[in-house]
């Protein structure tokens, strides 16, 4: 990421906990890290964010580009994988600034953002008081993402016309899909989700009851959970590790949630 005025670095600093619980506190960054602060936001990653983004390179270097791009080399596939896999964190970051400029204009604050496994944490200061905002800060999210997902599909097209097909257009592509995958998984109606949001807020809106709003959203996010981790097990069944890792560690995520 390059540094603009925009982007400095500061020492980690305690913050407020937000005070609205369906938008959590974030998990505990890396130990020693600094945080940015990207449009006055401190931006920070913990320990899972690490996993995931190794965990992306290996998915995208093992699993996905021998098959479309075959004969290259292995050091070609691990290079193109890690480039790959922080293209995905930075359109991760990119989902959470979407919600972060939707808390704003609702006149919230952002302490922070954290990246982590499941995506990432905005942490919101102070109440959000009405459903109409709630709907609209955790739909900020995935419109980002589909945003990200054209941009790289377009990169992708520029790529295979000006360069030709191989490893870079390939790397859009799968930057494109992931960004894809990130909108339609956070669709699901259920928390700790974005969807999960947004139906907290529609139910919320019908019954005038944030608590009772809560309770829903969070038990169908269990449900979700539990049928990843079903899915995982048929995966694994049938042999497909990568997707069977991915659906498990997902679903034991929500199941905890």
């Amino acid at each position: 990421m390059s540094r603009s005025s925009a982007l400095t670095v500061e020492r980690t600093q305690p913050t407020a906990r937000p005070q609205n619980p369906a938008w959590p506190t974030p998990a505990r960054a890396v130990p020693g890290a600094r945080a940015l602060r990207l449009a006055g936001v401190a931006v920070r990653a913990d320990l899972s964010c690490v996993f995931g983004a190794l965990l992306t390179a290996w998915t995208f270097a093992s699993a996905f580009l021998p098959e479309t791009d075959p004969g290259r080399g292995a050091m070609a596939y691990g290079t193109a994988g890690a480039v790959g896999a922080l293209l995905v964190v930075a359109s991760l970051l990119l989902h959470e600034l979407g919600h972060a400029i939707a808390a704003r204009r609702a006149g919230l604050g952002v302490a922070r953002i954290t990246l982590s496994f499941v995506g990432g944490s905005s942490e919101i200061v102070g109440a959000i008081r009405y459903a109409r905002d709630e709907l609209v800060i955790a739909a900020a999210g995935p419109l980002t993402s589909l945003a990200a997902a054209l941009l790289s599909a377009v990169a992708h097209v520029v790529l295979v016309e000006t360069a030709g097909p191989g490893l870079p257009a390939t790397v859009a592509a799968l930057v494109a899909v992931a960004n894809l995958a990130v909108a339609l998984l956070n669709a699901v109606p259920g928390l700790p989700l974005d969807g999960g949001r947004v139906l907290r807020a529609v139910v919320w809106a019908v019954t005038g009851r944030p608590e009772t709003a809560t309770r829903i959203a969070a038990a169908a996010g269990r449900r979700f959970g539990e049928v990843l981790i079903g899915v995982a097990i048929l995966a694994s069944a049938f042999g497909f590790v990568a997707l069977a890792l991915w659906a498990a560690l997902l679903g034991f995520v929500l199941r905890e949630s």
